[in-house]
């Protein structure tokens, strides 16, 4: 995103090292492990939730978050205008968890992602169509 065609050297790079860690030789050596964990969305547990988290005390204030943020997800980062520098905050009840910011951040942990849940139980969509819950509860 702010690299240009350099990302691909980087992704490459990164795929082979990936590889290294995982003692894969070739890529036939992966394709396809990931199958047996895809399920259906309404399978999935609409209680987890993970969202953003700035560490104020890392940021050096470049804004990179909130560019991604704001021009390619879901404007989930709020910025204060400031003297001498921005602050930037996370806006939860707006962040779906993409993780985009926390990739294009500079900084090492500065940004994380929190899970959030929404309550303690497992519940998928189908189940909470069964029980009736008005969607505001999620």
């Amino acid at each position: 995103m702010i690299s240009g065609f350099k990302i691909i050297t980087d992704l490459c790079d990164g795929m082979s090292n990936w590889m290294d860690e995982k003692g894969y030789k070739n890529i036939d050596d992966f394709v396809g492990l990931s199958v047996p964990k895809i399920t259906r969305w309404e399978e999935l547990d609409i209680n987890f939730h993970i969202v953003a988290n700035i560490d104020q005390d890392k940021c050096i204030h470049c804004g990179l978050c909130y560019i991604s943020c704001e021009d390619t997800s879901h404007q989930s980062i709020a910025v204060e205008k400031g003297n001498p520098y921005n602050i930037y905050t996370i806006k939860e009840e707006e962040c779906v968890g993409c993780n985009l910011c926390k990739i294009v951040c500079p900084v090492n942990d500065c940004i994380t992602m929190v899970e959030q849940r929404k309550g303690d139980e497992y519940l998928n969509w189908i189940e909470y169509q069964k029980r009736g819950l008005p969607l505001n509860d999620h």
